[in-house]
């Protein structure tokens, strides 16, 4: 085999990419510092595919780069549709977002884009390094298993609605459940045909490649000042990064689920696939007339489904706007202004640009501020940096009499909540409700020492 030179340097690139962003990002450098996760998620596409086309000829960003805007595509709608979800399980929130504009509207299209080709390109690498080897078992699915599956899935979307939070994970999952039948009917690429020959190889490469990116995910949202916090019931006490232990569990699933919903999606597509060894779909071994006849259908069908994904991610991003997007990245200025202006516009002079990087090298930039501010300044910077949480939340806390992590860490929710509250109905720092558990979110963070706990 001859290395392509397109391919080795995208795998140079790629890996540079993400070498360069954390090294930023820990350094506290724009643009990588605010946004990790773009910059080391397209990196790490970026090498896959080059070392899938390098070392076994297969790629999608240069030999097959119609697919890859399908995937990226795709992919944002995906995650899109899964924002409209949690307007009803609360169970994420966003911080240190760019300002309102253009630029954050785009951003979240690229961010969510990265979701399927990643996932996709780990688990090509598992299935080409033969991990698993194979996992085949005298168990297999009877004929009946279609059926439930399809009310197993129905089953699977009405709870998460009724009982958010007790059922939230069956949004993970749901929709493999409820497509799987009809990739299997039709002569997609099908996880159900291969339970039903016992062969449960994709299945487990799947999982594996599910946890390996949410592993990423988690630890690219960590470092990052634009970052996704959890709120979800029952589990937020013990963490590794943001992300509860056991919320780690519907990583594995979700890969599966876009992996059905690729596979549903592909049927309408005339057979045209992100992998060129999935099987031809059904319709394509009938007749001329009858094959094009239902390739009309089927186009027309698919345009109808990308206009209604287009609507839904607008809407879906709106509603972010107002419910999901709780604080907004702000310069120095903006924090302390109320405290002092001057000592702000001091400490930006000086190249000090986040509240993090500042409390990080406090006792040089300690001296830029003046002696009466500096307790003031670190214990607002300190609120500030919690979760992002911004200089609104921090205020508002302010209000409450907690003017330090310490103070906010020994708060019980329950108390504090209802305070903030009554507060901010007659302050006004917020300008959307405020929520319990994004509250107790605030509270357990001040209690963490490390990305461990």
């Amino acid at each position: 085999m001859t290395p392509r030179p397109a391919s080795i340097l995208m795998m140079i690139v790629g890996l540079m990419m993400v070498v360069v962003t954390f090294w930023g990002t820990a350094h506290y450098i724009f643009p990588f510092y605010p946004h990790t996760y773009p910059f080391a998620w397209y990196g790490l596409v970026l090498f896959l595919d080059g070392l899938l086309w390098w070392r076994w000829n297969e790629g999608l960003i240069l030999k097959r780069p119609r697919e890859f805007a399908v995937l990226l595509f795709w992919s944002a709608v995906f995650w899109f549709f899964f924002e409209l979800w949690n307007l009803v399980l609360q169970d994420w929130y966003f911080v240190g977002v760019p300002p309102e504009g253009l630029w954050p509207h785009i951003e979240a299209y690229l961010d969510f884009a990265t979701v399927l080709p990643g996932m996709f390109l780990v688990y090509r690498l598992l299935c080409h390094l033969k991990i698993p080897v194979r996992v085949k078992t005298e168990f297999s699915l009877k004929d009946w298993t279609q059926k439930a599956f399809l009310g197993i899935g129905i089953l699977m979307l009405i709870l998460p609605l009724v009982f958010p939070d007790y059922f939230f994970p069956f949004v993970w999952g749901a929709f493999a459940f409820l497509l799987e039948p009809l990739c299997a009917r039709f002569g997609a690429r099908s996880l159900l045909m291969d339970g039903k020959n016992g062969e449960w190889t994709t299945l487990v490469r799947l999982l594996l490649a599910g946890i390996i990116c949410g592993g990423y995910w988690e630890l690219c949202n960590f470092w990052s000042l634009e970052k996704w916090v959890y709120t979800v019931p029952f589990f937020s006490e013990g963490k590794l990064f943001e992300m509860p232990y056991l919320g780690f569990l519907g990583f594995p699933p979700f890969c599966v689920q876009c992996f059905v919903m690729t596979n549903a999606l592909y049927l309408l597509r005339g057979g045209r696939h992100w992998d060129p060894r999935a099987p031809r779909p059904c319709f394509l071994n009938r007749g001329p007339d009858r094959r094009e006849a239902a390739r009309t259908i089927h186009r027309a069908a698919y345009a109808l489904i990308i206009v209604l994904g287009l609507f839904l991610s607008e809407w879906s991003y709106a509603k972010m706007k107002i419910h999901t997007v709780d604080s907004h990245s702000e310069s120095l200025k903006q924090i302390l202004q109320d405290i002092s202006p001057y000592d702000a516009g001091k400490l930006t002079r000086e190249g000090w640009r986040y509240p993090e990087q500042v409390l990080n090298e406090w006792e040089k930039a300690r001296e830029t501020i003046g002696m009466s501010f500096r307790k003031r300044i670190r214990q607002r910077l300190e609120l500030v940096s919690l979760l992002n949480m911004g200089a609104a939340n921090a205020r508002l806390l302010e209000s409450a009499g907690i003017n330090s992590r310490e103070k906010l860490g020994g708060q019980k929710a329950e108390v504090l909540f209802p305070e903030l509250t009554r507060l901010n109905q007659s302050l006004r720092l917020r300008n959307k409700p405020l929520l319990k558990r994004r509250v107790v979110a605030w509270i357990n963070a001040a209690r963490r020492r490390s990305a461990f706990y």
